[in-house]
């Protein structure tokens, strides 16, 4: 009887180690997949999915410029924040005195381009203007409103 009794106890002990073991097993790589989980999650949330534009800065205030200047010219950096290749569509300015040139490449992800934006001063009458250029692309925002603004003096 005492063999049966110690026999029973070898397999009590038995399961109560290996549940004990597994115990440790889950305590110890649980934490290790929550914070590689979090790691990914911030990768995500750092960079939007597809491409996307971050402009520097999306307004350029020229100040009082001289009427009779021919033009003047801005530039707006940008850098493709997304996940996937940038490609301007078209853009669209709200006045024919307002010319914009930029690159027709896609621009690869973390890459930067730029659009150059010219007011043709002369061509309008003095006094104060406020220009919208449109910036369509397959971005996720789809469209990007840029705008110029500043006062032309006699």
């Amino acid at each position: 009887m005492s063999a049966a009794i110690i026999c029973n106890f070898d397999k009590i002990m038995k399961k109560l180690l290996f549940a004990g073991l597994l115990l440790v097993a889950v305590s110890v790589t649980a934490p290790a997949a929550a914070q590689e989980k979090t790691q990914t999650q911030e990768q995500t949330e750092e960079r939007p999915a597809g491409p996307h534009f971050a402009f520097e800065s999306t307004e350029y205030d020229f100040g009082d410029i001289e009427h009779s200047l021919p033009k003047v010219e801005c530039r707006f950096t940008f850098t493709n924040d997304g996940t996937a290749p940038l490609v301007i569509t078209k853009i669209l300015t709200s006045c024919s005195c307002v010319k914009t040139e930029y690159g027709r490449r896609p621009i690869a992800p973390g890459d930067e381009g730029e659009i150059v934006v010219t007011y043709e001063v002369n061509k309008k009458e003095s006094g104060v203007f406020y220009k919208v250029i449109e910036v369509y692309s397959n971005s996720t925002d789809r469209r990007n409103n840029l705008i110029v603004k500043g006062n032309a003096i006699e």
